[in-house]
């Protein structure tokens, strides 16, 4: 099914999540590790949840290291939200291969059938997509085939307390003093997160109108000119200037380059400062060890001063 390319402005919220909830796990992009994902799955069974695997990572139908063919792949993620049994969604894994589906999801059907989706990385084209088409918040954060150490750590309970709607407290995941690039506190709407895979989608139909968007970002496996050439097409767009803060990461950079580069934080300087909005750098989300929860497409306020982010609204209902 083809979809409507309108932004859906107003927001809606999942229902939350309650012990003894169904969780769907689907693979919309790379295959994932089986024993990985079999670690998390046993974890989330000792917290009282069911699971259904979806067809793809139950057949292993996998294609060029993806989980299966792009139809496959979108039919496996809307037939989740369309089963009214399962109350979450969570992504396998990222990977590569998320952008392919896109066509071929049913944007109407998810609003009308709204639940918790999480994931990240690869994942971030998906978010893109259903937050504007669908208007659904949606969630970064870990991935069970990728991150089973998250789902096995005492700071896991702090993910289910915000996604069962007992706290609103995103805090607790910042343990770390935070810089700021540019000072100040703002409100706004969160977008992101993998800036290489957001910046694909520029030019799409699947990119959000970045008025009054917050920017959350981060990448892997980039050099400094890769973190300038994606702030630079969203300058000569003009949509760099829209957005009303932005929210940095962690950032692998590749050293082994042939040509000498500046490090990854001086190019973010560059850009923000001459832009003057608010900044923070240093938040723990991306592809290291620590993985916040970042509702995305909620109202949210950022600030240099602790505690950085605070939600605006209930994410869960």
């Amino acid at each position: 099914m083809m979809p409507k390319y309108k932004e859906i402005k107003e927001n809606i919220v999942p229902g939350a999540l309650k012990e003894g909830d169904t969780i769907g796990i689907i693979a919309p992009a790379s295959a994932p590790d089986m024993k990985q994902l079999s670690l998390s799955v046993n974890k989330l069974s000792k917290y009282g949840y069911k699971f259904i695997l979806g067809q793809n990572i139950r057949k292993l139908v996998q294609r060029n290291s993806l989980a299966a063919p792009p139809i496959d792949r979108a039919k496996e993620l809307n037939d989740a939200f369309r089963d009214d049994n399962i109350k979450m969604i969570l992504c396998a894994r990222g990977g590569y291969g998320s952008i392919h589906i896109l066509p071929y999801l049913d944007y109407d059907m998810i609003r009308e059938h709204p639940k918790i989706f999480m994931g990240y990385s690869d994942i971030t084209a998906l978010h893109f997509a259903i937050n504007k088409l669908s208007g659904l918040v949606t969630f970064h954060g870990p991935m069970p085939a990728s991150d089973p150490d998250e789902y096995s750590s005492a700071s896991f309970k702090n993910f289910l307390n915000i996604l069962s709607g007992n706290s609103t407290d995103l805090s607790v995941f910042v343990n770390v003093f935070v810089k700021y690039i540019f000072k100040g506190k703002v409100e706004g709407t969160s977008l992101g997160t993998n800036l290489s895979v957001g910046s694909s989608l520029i030019g799409t139909p699947y990119f959000p109108d970045p008025e009054g968007k917050i920017l959350f970002s981060e990448d892997a496996g980039i050099t400094s000119g890769d973190l300038d050439r994606y702030f630079s097409v969203m300058k000569l767009t003009g949509m760099l200037k829209k957005f009303s803060g932005f929210v940095f990461g962690e950032f692998r950079q590749i050293t082994e380059v042939e040509e000498p580069m500046p490090p990854l934080e001086d190019i973010v300087q560059q850009y923000i400062q001459e832009l003057e909005k608010t900044s923070i750098y240093g938040l723990p989300f991306g592809h290291g060890e620590d993985q916040m929860l970042i509702p995305l497409n909620s109202k949210i306020s950022i600030s240099s001063e602790y505690p950085y982010v605070e939600l605006r609204q209930n994410v869960v209902e």
